[in-house]
């Protein structure tokens, strides 16, 4: 029957389905679809027409497949793939700064020791062609973010180093006219959280450098877009709560409550759960732990700040418990034996949704 045939409008639909389905095989489905739509129309089906935005979408399930290296690699040959039909004379299948973003993000979301290195060249080879006049194959400011996030993720030697000369290249090119490289708040955090992963010396010092430089930029210009927030602020006191370096570390302290204050002092962001969990951690870690008296102190007023403001949640209960005795833990708590934050007081947990969603919207924007 004719009219039973797949058409284009038919392969669209089934290759979307399932690539934003979350299914284990999702993208190797979806890739399938794809390979039998393209036969169809190698065969001479008039009635299917694959297009780029049929590989963009096969490409994003891959970046999302949480298949390790091998989803990356995979997400590379379908970039390769649409490259050959392209040379064969398909022009309705052309890469695009999409498709291109979506291999360098299978490889940051690769967790794949070489993920960084590989993720860059991508960018490089981004740059290249967009410099031999391939205007559909431009670096935007995702593609560089991403990169970014590689690095931080990376956890590599010289990781901090390579993200901030990302960084400047970014900050030139915007100089020189290119609006769509603006580096923006998640740009910034992300080079933050580099120096937070690394086992770099001064790793506390230079994420705060960033974050005054960002306020001062703000300040001067009033412009959003870069403007530091709370994930920032938490990026440098994760910094130093994880400071490697022994002689770092009476500096880190210092940074962590600096910033904290900073943070605290704002009109318009505030410490938030994870705020109060990366401070407790810095007591813990920080603070000698014979010293009971001043991680108590420390303790016993973060967390108290922490009820007020309605941010206690397991985490921060974990934590607290790993800084303080039992029995001041017990006190922190009022005594209550079973501690869980869905048995604490409603008022010392009323944020906790909000602070979900809060998360959730920020990360849609970068």
């Amino acid at each position: 029957d004719i009219d039973l045939k797949p058409t284009t409008y038919t392969y669209n639909a089934v290759i979307h389905s399932l690539a934003k389905s979350g299914e284990v095989q999702a993208a190797s489905r979806a890739e399938k679809v794809l390979q039998n739509m393209v036969n169809r129309y190698r065969a001479g089906g008039t009635d299917v027409m694959p297009t780029t935005i049929n590989f963009n979408t096969v490409l994003g399930a891959w970046a999302k497949s949480n298949s390790g290296r091998s989803g990356a690699e995979r997400a590379e040959k379908v970039l390769t793939w649409m490259d050959d039909l392209r040379n064969s004379g398909n022009t309705d299948i052309k890469p695009d700064t999409i498709s291109f973003n979506a291999c360098i993000d299978a490889w940051a979301r690769s967790g794949y020791k070489k993920a960084a290195e590989r993720a860059e060249q991508i960018l490089r080879h981004m740059d290249q062609l967009y410099a031999a006049g391939n205007e559909a194959i431009k670096a935007d400011s995702y593609s560089y973010n991403t990169v970014l996030n590689a690095w931080a993720k990376s956890g590599l030697n010289g990781a901090p180093q390579r993200a901030e000369r990302i960084l400047s290249i970014m900050q030139a090119k915007y100089r020189n006219g290119d609006i769509s490289l603006k580096p923006n708040t998640r740009t910034y955090t992300t080079v933050v959280d580099t120096w937070a992963k690394s086992n770099e010396r001064n790793a506390a010092r230079k994420a705060e450098e960033i974050l005054v430089a960002m306020q001062s930029e703000y300040e001067r210009t009033n412009d959003d877009d870069a403007k530091p927030n709370t994930a920032t602020a938490n990026a440098v006191m994760n910094s130093c709560a994880f400071t490697k370096v022994d002689s770092d570390k009476h500096d880190a302290l210092t940074i962590a409550f600096r910033v904290f204050d900073w943070l605290s002092s704002q009109v318009d962001i505030a410490p938030d759960a994870y705020t109060y969990t990366i401070m407790l951690s810095v007591c813990s870690n920080l603070l000698p732990r014979q010293d009971t008296s001043t991680r108590y102190s420390h303790a016993r007023k973060l967390f108290l700040k922490c009820r007020e403001s309605g941010y206690v949640n397991d985490f921060v209960l974990r934590k607290l418990r790993h800084t303080v005795t039992e029995e001041e833990y017990m006190s922190l708590v009022d005594y209550r034996v079973n501690s869980s934050a869905r048995n604490l007081p409603a008022s010392w947990t009323r944020n906790i949704s909000k602070n979900k969603s809060r998360n959730r919207s920020k990360g849609s924007k970068w």
